[in-house]
């Protein structure tokens, strides 16, 4: 459950003596709590070719273009998101100011592509055996999803083994974020506990075929059938579940209402409707950047009445709606750049956005019948457990659902749960989340 601050970025650029270095990086301090790092890379081309990362966002290789360039300036701009950056080209780098709509920001720039640490990221030896495999969705031509079987040592045929799917966004088998891995960690640490485990791009992603553009998550649970069925008939391990992180776990209860899985690990899963979600997820975002709580509720009220027209009257009711929910705001900022974001809402309702306004678990959860535990983080933005747990608590049982003190969304121990933190941790997931994943499916 990603959106990125930046959509495309313009980048006007000629090779200058400055510039020779291959990458650049600099932190955007959004606000006094939220910081986004940008790194700029250059090829050995002529002119080069330039491309923008956003670690703490998981975006890399963003595609730039030329626009303007002196031998002591640049100047950048972004229409369509109501981006400028305009620099300062110095000897030790390139100092500037980044705006979008009322925002004026400082961004410099210095030499060199920061190193992420990730202790936890597996290194060989290894004492597990990898398969590469791939598997044919019947259900969905033209649909093949490549992945990664890991098989502990001394498999038996009363080896459990679990099927890993992703959160929303396109993501590959490990499901990579802002250089962490969080499913081969995961996949390892199983792994030498005993444990096997099938982890695989998503549609469209990676090594997987597909068109993802007009995936819902009823199509990524028909890909994740499809998993299932194949290590089903591989008649090598004992019982086959699977673990869903995010979406993910929406994904599991639906195949888990099927009677598909013998067993559900579900992390981050909501158990509210999706436009819920999306309203919890901007106030707790806002609130954390400080934003005041009247201009915080006004948004966010706004924003419901907007994604309840989506799922009454479609797409085409966004404009009319947000014009209406947002007739008496002030035309100042940061009003201002909230109404243009309001209506433009419509711009990003794809066919997986509008399944997942209208779509909520409840019923699914409800109708699960085999064996799950349910996980959250304290702190988890994204998915507020004080608004799932209680609901999860009640569809699945008091029994099935944790909440470990500390966490965000990623299972990370973390500061205030806020998106940009992710980046800045080392740790990719808990080890007591681990411990407890490994010992529900040892049982």
């Amino acid at each position: 459950m990603k959106r990125l601050f930046f959509s495309a970025l313009s980048l006007l650029f000629t090779l200058l003596p400055v510039l020779a270095e291959r990458s650049w990086h600099g932190t955007l301090q959004v606000t006094p709590q939220v910081k986004m790092r940008i790194v700029l890379n250059l090829s050995d081309a002529t002119p080069p070719v330039v491309t923008l990362d956003s670690p703490d966002q998981g975006a890399y290789g963003i595609e730039c273009e030329l626009r303007h360039i002196s031998n002591d300036s640049i100047s950048v701009a972004v229409p369509s998101l109501m981006v400028t950056y305009d620099g300062h080209i110095t000897n030790s780098g390139i100092d500037g100011t980044f705006r979008q709509g009322g925002l004026s920001l400082p961004l410099s720039l210095i030499s060199g592509k920061e190193e992420l640490r990730r202790p936890q990221n597996p290194q060989p030896p290894f004492p597990y055996s990898e398969e590469e495999v791939s598997i044919v969705n019947d259900s969905a031509p033209g649909v093949t999803l490549a992945g990664t079987l890991t098989v502990p040592q001394n498999v038996s045929s009363a080896t459990p083994l679990v099927v890993m799917v992703t959160g929303s966004g396109l993501q590959n088998r490990d499901e990579e974020l802002m250089g962490h891995r969080p499913f081969a960690v995961i996949a390892d640490y199983l792994a030498r506990n005993g444990v096997a485990s099938l982890r695989y791009d998503d549609r469209g992603f990676g090594a997987s075929t597909g068109n993802p553009s007009t995936a819902t998550t009823a199509d990524n649970a028909a890909d994740a059938r499809a998993v299932i069925d194949y290590a089903r008939k591989l008649n090598r391990f004992g019982k086959v579940g699977i673990l869903g992180h995010s979406e993910g776990g929406q994904v599991a209860f639906i195949l888990g209402a099927q009677s598909v899985p013998d067993f559900i690990v579900a992390i981050g899963a909501p158990a509210i409707g999706g436009d819920s979600i999306l309203v919890d997820q901007n106030k707790r975002t806002l609130r954390l950047s400080g934003i005041p709580d009247e201009i915080t509720e006004r948004y966010v009220t706004a924003l419901g009445r907007v994604l309840e027209a989506v799922k009454t009257d479609g797409v085409q009711a966004v404009s009319s709606a947000a014009a209406e929910a947002c007739a008496d705001w002030p035309a100042i900022p940061p009003y201002t750049p909230m109404r243009a974001q309001l209506e433009r809402l419509g711009n990003d309702i794809n066919p997986w956005m509008q399944h997942f306004i209208s779509y909520s678990s409840a019923a699914d959860i409800a109708a699960t019948k085999c064996p799950v535990l349910v996980i959250y983080g304290s702190k988890d933005i994204q998915v507020n457990p004080e608004v799932n747990a209680e609901p999860m608590r009640k569809l699945s049982g008091e029994k099935n659902v944790r909440v470990f003190d500390g966490l965000n969304h990623l299972m990370q121990h973390a500061t205030t749960g806020a998106v940009q933190e992710y980046g800045e941790i080392e740790e990719t997931i808990a080890p007591e989340v681990l411990e407890c994943i490994t010992a529900f499916i040892r049982q």
